[in-house]
């Protein structure tokens, strides 16, 4: 899910057993104010590697979403290429997680 906030967001915000990883953070300057944009994932800071990556794909694609992509790849080959890169990506932020734990 996108999340706005007016000060730079971290990376990983745990909070109890809440753990929110942001990713795309970016800086949005308009006339009136600056805003900081992100991409966010959920999950508990128990969640294991598995846990952590389906937090992260699925804050991006639902279960449908990931199914038809990966039906329609011969079709759509960029858009399935978009998701594979994705997942790299997901899998790397909860390596960092964990090697940061």
């Amino acid at each position: 899910m996108k999340t706005y906030s007016t000060q730079e967001p971290t990376v990983y915000d745990a909070s109890g057993n809440e753990l929110r990883i942001r990713w795309d953070i970016q800086e949005v300057v308009t006339d009136e104010l600056t805003q900081w944009s992100a991409n966010e994932a959920i999950c508990s800071v128990f969640c294991n590697r598995s846990q952590i990556i389906e937090a992260i794909i699925g804050s991006v694609y639902d279960t449908g979403a990931e199914i038809a992509l990966i039906n329609n790849q011969a079709d759509k080959p960029e858009a399935y290429a978009e998701y594979q890169a994705f997942r790299v990506l997901a899998k790397e932020i909860a390596d960092n997680w964990l090697a940061s734990k």
